[in-house]
């Protein structure tokens, strides 16, 4: 029984001494910056702006506002209260459906936000009805936010022979 009774206050104390050692440093994985290279898919946060897809009657389309415009930087500077859905897509328009389906087909268009291109295939596009074109067909790419903040928004294409390039700057602001 003596035995059994050493036996048992050294497990016990092997036990209390190692609760209380000292645990070993592991190293601390750092946070991955987000790299400026990566495409932005729908979903994807920058900073605290989240970029989805959106086809409700609460969105903004920046193609259909009229913000203060700078001709020689080709910039336009929108201020948004925080929680707006905008839409930052350039569209084309036709007043067929044909016309619209060719010339859809027909361009060529990019688009970067804050330096990083973005996949819009993965967005998609959207129809939208326009009082004097008709259908507008845009990219449906949605930017929104409910902190304040700026984005920058680059738009660079060709179509039907015609080039296009822009900035929209997008300054999220309290109500």
């Amino acid at each position: 029984m003596k035995k059994l009774v050493h036996l048992t206050l050294i497990v016990l104390c092997t036990m209390i001494s190692s609760a209380c050692a000292q645990a070993t440093p592991q190293p601390i994985a750092e946070a991955q910056p987000e790299a400026e290279n990566e495409t932005i898919n729908p979903g994807d946060k920058i900073g605290d702006f989240l970029i989805t897809t959106g086809d409700d009657d609460k969105v903004l389309y920046t193609t259909q506002i009229h913000c203060p415009f700078n001709q020689s930087t080709l910039t336009e500077t929108c201020e948004i209260p925080i929680g707006t859905k905008v839409n930052v897509g350039l569209g084309v328009y036709g007043d067929s459906v044909e016309k619209l389906d060719a010339y859809w087909s027909d361009q060529s268009y990019e688009m970067t936000i804050d330096g990083r291109a973005v996949n819009l295939q993965a967005f998609g596009s959207i129809d939208i009805p326009h009082p004097i074109v008709h259908t507008m067909r845009l990219w449906n790419v949605v930017i929104v936010s409910d902190k304040p903040g700026k984005i920058t928004i680059e738009h660079s294409g060709e179509i039907t022979g015609d080039s296009a390039q822009g900035t929209n700057i997008l300054v999220y602001t309290m109500p």
